[in-house]
């Protein structure tokens, strides 16, 4: 039930940010992102192997989406390297304090703030070293400030819904229910 819960919650963001954040025009550059912060989500709770696939999937979504202004891959490849990342020092650093518990809302908050400036940074430089004209010092550093602003402006409407409905749920409901069983194998 969490994975498909999960699945849905990051497709609802994906189609957000593709329907309606990226359509308008904002006048001072990038609007949030609220892939990220869903991703920054499922990373928090997950993982390693799993927040990379579920940042992989998502980043890809929004290669592929319309409109898309860069080469494929792009994005799929920073937002899977930043889930994993993030997921990985959860498990090692034990961000949500002891085992089991929870991440606090201020932490996610801030964890989607600096993850924001991280994946702005890495789409960045993923760009410059595939040669993207548009990469310079000036752009990237009001590109990065402002996305990272809007998308910790976003965090509260998208990371800690996604983190409390992953909360709610198991990781499967049916872990319990055995069913026949025979003493022969198949």
């Amino acid at each position: 039930m969490r994975a498909a819960a999960t699945l849905v919650m990051v497709t609802v963001a994906v189609i957000a940010q593709a329907t309606v954040v990226n359509r308008v025009p904002f006048e001072w550059g990038p609007g949030p992102d609220l892939v990220l912060a869903a991703v920054v989500a499922v990373a928090l709770t997950t993982s390693p192997a799993a927040a990379a696939g579920c940042g992989f999937a998502a980043g890809l979504a929004m290669d592929v989406l319309p409109p898309a202004e860069h080469p494929m891959g792009r994005y799929a490849l920073v937002l899977c390297l930043a889930a994993y990342v993030l997921s990985l020092l959860r498990a090692n650093t034990g961000l949500g304090g002891s085992a089991g518990a929870g991440v606090s809302a201020w932490a996610a908050v801030g964890v989607t703030a600096v993850t924001a400036v991280g994946v702005g940074l890495g789409y960045a430089f993923v760009g410059f070293v595939m040669g993207d004209a548009h990469v310079t010092l000036a752009a990237v550093g009001v590109n990065v400030a402002v996305g990272a602003l809007l998308t910790t402006l976003a965090a509260p409407l998208v990371t800690l819904p996604v983190l409390w409905v992953r909360s709610l749920l198991t990781e499967s409901d049916f872990a319990t229910i055995q069913g026949p069983t025979s003493t022969g194998g198949w």
